[in-house]
This record gives structure tokens, C-alpha cells and sequence, in this order.
């Protein structure tokens, strides 16, 4: 039986399609894997922006909080802490909302007067989860001119 160059070539190239084909799935697996890994951090920074959204909202609710008692605003000064102890009822209600949507938030306040002007700083800490699961502290300090 005599053997023609042609079929000879085919028979040499026979199972490298299948090595490609290999290549090629190993490729796409790890292509598949990259894509899982910025779908996983994609979900996680997306709930440290729902975090960082909530504690902006909370402070600038406290500020009109503030703004809309007519007498002394200084019954609004807090120190850092995680709890609200000798609060006044509604620096009481509004830490009490803050720690419900971020439970690990601590707060602290604090009023300056002069003689024009009422100036307040609301602190808020909170931690949150970084690139690995590593809790990292955040900070947000708003500063507003109350009167």
C-alpha cells in the first residue's frame, strides 16, 4: 500500500485540532474566572456605596434636624460613641435610625456658637469590607452652618 503525501500530512495533523481545542477551553476557564472575580467585588463595593449613601443621608437629616429646633441647639452635642446615653429625644431617634441601617456606626456632634452664627459637625465612623474580608474604617464628617 502506497501512501500519498497528502494523506500522509493528514494523518501527522490528526489530533493537534484537539490540542487546540484544549488551549481554548483552558483559555476560556480562566477568562470565566476573572469574570466571577469582578462580578464578587462588583457586589461588594456596591454595598460599601449603599453604606457610604446611607450615613450621608443620616448626617444631613440630623443638620435639618437641627436647623428646625428654634431654641438651643447645643442639647444636639454628642461625643463619639456608639450608643446615645442623656441624648435628647430626637439626637436619640435619629442615632437610633443611623445604627439600625449601619449597626456598626458611631457618631459624635459637635455645635460651636458665636455671636453671628451656629456652625455643627456631624461625625459619623462606620466600617466596611474591603478587597479581601478585611474590615476597614471609614469616616464622614459634614460641617454646616446652622444659623
Amino acid at each position: 500500500m502506497r501512501m500519498t503525501p497528502g494523506k500522509l500530512v493528514s494523518l501527522r495533523s490528526a489530533g493537534f485540532t484537539m490540542i487546540e481545542v484544549l488551549v481554548a477551553l483552558i483559555i476560556l476557564a480562566i477568562g470565566l474566572l476573572g469574570v466571577a472575580g469582578m462580578q464578587a467585588l462588583s457586589l461588594k463595593q456596591t454595598s460599601n456605596s449603599n453604606i457610604r449613601s446611607l450615613v450621608t443621608m443620616h448626617a444631613y437629616d440630623l443638620s435639618e434636624r437641627m436647623r428646625s429646633e428654634s431654641s438651643d441647639v447645643t442639647v444636639f452635642e454628642k461625643a463619639l460613641s456608639a450608643t446615645c446615653a442623656d441624648c435628647n429625644s430626637d439626637l436619640e431617634a435619629w442615632h437610633d435610625l443611623l445604627v439600625s441601617d449601619v449597626p456598626t456606626a458611631t457618631s459624635a456632634v459637635d455645635v460651636t456658637t458665636t455671636a453671628n452664627s451656629t456652625f455643627a459637625e456631624i461625625t459619623v465612623n462606620w466600617t466596611e469590607r474591603g478587597i479581601g474580608n478585611d474590615a476597614i474604617a471609614q469616616n464622614y464628617t459634614l460641617y454646616v452652618r446652622l444659623r
